[in-house]
């Protein structure tokens, strides 16, 4: 019944590289498609925002994007069939000498390094070249080895004490380790978001308070209503690494705050930051930041109990074409392997994020004049270069906000709402 089982998994691990990798390539042709015949013209909508010439640059620029993904694509599909179905994560293993826990964390270390170093070329070719290409990188090769190995300690300070502990448990506790190992990894990522405004992120870009007079009045105001406080808004210059703009919510408690890229505040008047500020605080009103927390906890604890029902099964090992059972190989096959079968979910985890971007608009609707989020937001797909055309299923995969369209359109309704009942 093992070999039964085993040989089932086989089949479908198998199927699952091929099916999953075809339909993103699938989701990429038809956009790109879709791309290819709105490049002559832009949609009516945006034609007194949009200029051609812009409209035609995010074409090119989404078009280049989405033709490296495809390569992308193909170059992990053969990686997976190399790490698992031709034993390559089996030999990788097998060629560490047996130094117990610490073959467990060499091993897993040694295989996020070699990624790394594959990854490496499409890396330097994005920054360098396709990036460089649209005028978006200001990325220099000195800050770039720099950032890489601030990422390469600040990694392994994190990773390996964590990986000693998790290991640690699987050895003493039996059945019990996932359970605690989950207890484990809860906090350590509670820690994370608490800690990474305030000690992580400044080891890679600078903070400071948004200044300037004229807004001080609107974001206390706004920041008042979300219950947030205005010390929390920051500037951060990520002007030194890229042209594109943005801001985001991070953090919890004493740690939130609002970010603001140096970027985008250069490109946009006084009512458009503050109509893109009560949009990031719509999240925080909503509980957007909270209910994505439980979500990613549930999941998490679906995903420790799997691999402690899992972790004795010997078909799981070789229905992935493993031949060795240890506690480093099951890490390996569930941060390698189980994504193909979760993939599947992320048309949900996708609409749902749609679905609150809409609700963050429609509360900054509520606090600001509409017609300033739409013109800072016609102001970023500019200046980013974001195409306002998408092809329906493409995005209804992939895409984490709506559709430009689709969001103009909304807020062009909540701004007519809102004038009707002025009036």
């Amino acid at each position: 019944m093992t070999n039964l089982y085993s040989y089932y998994l086989q089949v479908l691990f198998l199927s699952f590289i091929v099916i999953n990798h075809l339909l993103e390539i699938y989701l990429s042709r038809r956009q790109l498609t879709k791309l290819q015949q709105n490049r002559d013209m832009v949609p009516v909508a945006f034609q007194d925002s949009l200029s051609l010439m812009d409209h035609q640059k995010a074409i090119a620029y989404a078009s280049a994007r989405i033709n490296l993904s495809q390569l992308r694509l193909l170059f992990d599909a053969g990686l997976l069939f190399y790490w698992f179905p031709f034993r390559g994560a089996e030999k990788l293993f097998l060629a560490i000498p047996d130094l117990g826990t610490h073959r467990e964390v060499i091993f897993l270390l040694l295989f996020s390094f070699i990624q790394m170093l594959i990854n490496l070329p499409f890396s330097l070719y994005s920054t360098f070249s396709l990036e460089e290409r649209f005028g978006f990188n200001r990325t220099t090769p000195k800050l770039y080895i720099v950032d890489r190995l601030k990422g390469l300690i600040l990694g392994g300070l994190i990773t390996v004490p964590l990986l000693y502990l998790v290991f640690f448990l699987y050895n003493s506790l039996g059945d019990w380790w996932w359970l605690a190992s989950f207890g484990l990894i809860t906090v350590f990522q509670l820690a994370l978001v608490w800690l990474y405004p305030t000690f992580i992120a400044p080891i890679f870009n600078k903070f400071h308070p948004l200044e300037g007079e004229e807004l001080k009045s609107g974001i206390e105001k706004l920041v008042t209503n979300a219950g947030f406080e205005a010390k929390e808004v920051f500037v951060m210059d990520a002007s030194k690494r890229s042209s594109h703009g943005n801001a985001y919510f991070t953090g919890f408690g004493k740690s939130k705050r609002v970010v603001f890229f140096d970027t985008l505040l250069k490109d946009l008047k006084t009512p458009e930051i503050l109509a893109i500020l009560a949009h990031e605080l719509g999240h925080l009103k909503l509980k957007h930041i909270p209910k994505s927390l439980v979500t990613s906890l549930i999941l998490s604890f679906l995903g420790f109990w799997l691999m402690g029902v899992l972790s004795n099964q010997t078909w799981f090992y070789s229905g992935h074409f493993v031949r060795v059972y240890s506690p480093g190989i099951l890490l390996l096959l569930f941060t390698q392997a189980i994504p193909l079968y979760t993939f599947w979910i992320t048309p949900i985890s996708s609409w749902i994020s749609r679905k609150r971007e809409f609700e963050a608009d429609a509360y900054a609707a509520s606090e600001v004049d509409a017609k300033y989020l739409i013109s800072g937001l016609l102001n970023l797909y500019q200046k980013n270069a974001s195409p306002v055309v998408t092809d329906k299923y493409y995005s209804g995969f992939y895409h984490s906000h709506p559709p430009a369209l689709e969001r103009i359109k909304h807020l062009r309704s909540l701004e007519i709402k809102s004038s009707e009942g002025l009036s």
